[in-house]
């Protein structure tokens, strides 16, 4: 988990730069929540999100954890499909992935950017199929490029272990555009790379 301190400082300077949307949608509508569901499996409960993160998702995820727990199920899985959204709730859901100690995982023809690489790149273990679309970019605000979110963006990957060729990627992409991350570059952050058809 990231040092107490640094993660504040973190949040405070994605806040402070007053970033509203990394997604790749970048509009000035306000976005939709992420769908966040719980998906049981015997005593085990994968969670999965789906849509743009928005504000609100943390505490949405931190709740169905501590329900699933409450009720003698332990969460094992995430389960992301999201193109991205805002990237302060991204760091907030990253956060709340990495104290769980929840695998992410990425599935069949499911897409996982922007603010959602963060949420993978939190995961425990990180699992992603072959045919999964993972990719990185630099931050936006009100659709424009930001520089410094966009280094908040990337403390934030460099915290959660994501390699410096990754975060050198995702800081020179501009935010209309995605650098769509290879077997071998998912493989570098220690990701399990499944090849099975999913049903």
């Amino acid at each position: 988990m990231m040092p107490r301190l640094r993660r504040c400082l973190l949040l405070h300077a994605i806040a402070a730069c007053g970033l509203v949307n990394a997604g790749l949608a970048l509009s000035m509508s306000i976005a939709a929540a992420a769908e966040i569901k719980l998906n049981l499996k015997d005593d085990r409960v994968e969670i999965s999100i789906s849509g743009d993160i928005a504000p609100g998702d943390a505490d949405l995820l931190r709740a169905r954890i501590k329900a699933a727990n409450d009720a003698g199920k332990m969460v094992t899985s995430l389960r992301l499909n999201s193109e991205g959204g805002n990237l302060l709730e991204g760091v907030r859901l990253a956060d709340a992935v990495r104290f769980a100690k929840v695998s992410t995982n990425v599935g069949q023809s499911a897409t996982c950017a922007s603010a959602c690489f963060l949420i993978f790149a939190a995961g425990e273990t990180k699992y992603a199929n072959y045919r999964a679309r993972i990719g990185v970019h630099g931050a936006a605000e009100y659709g424009v490029e930001s520089r410094a979110s966009t280094r908040a963006m990337a403390r934030a990957a460099e915290e959660l272990g994501v390699p410096s060729s990754i975060i050198r990627r995702m800081v020179n992409t501009p935010p209309n555009e995605v650098e769509w991350l290879s077997l071998n570059d998912l493989r570098s952050m220690g990701t399990d790379i499944s090849h099975e058809k999913e049903r």
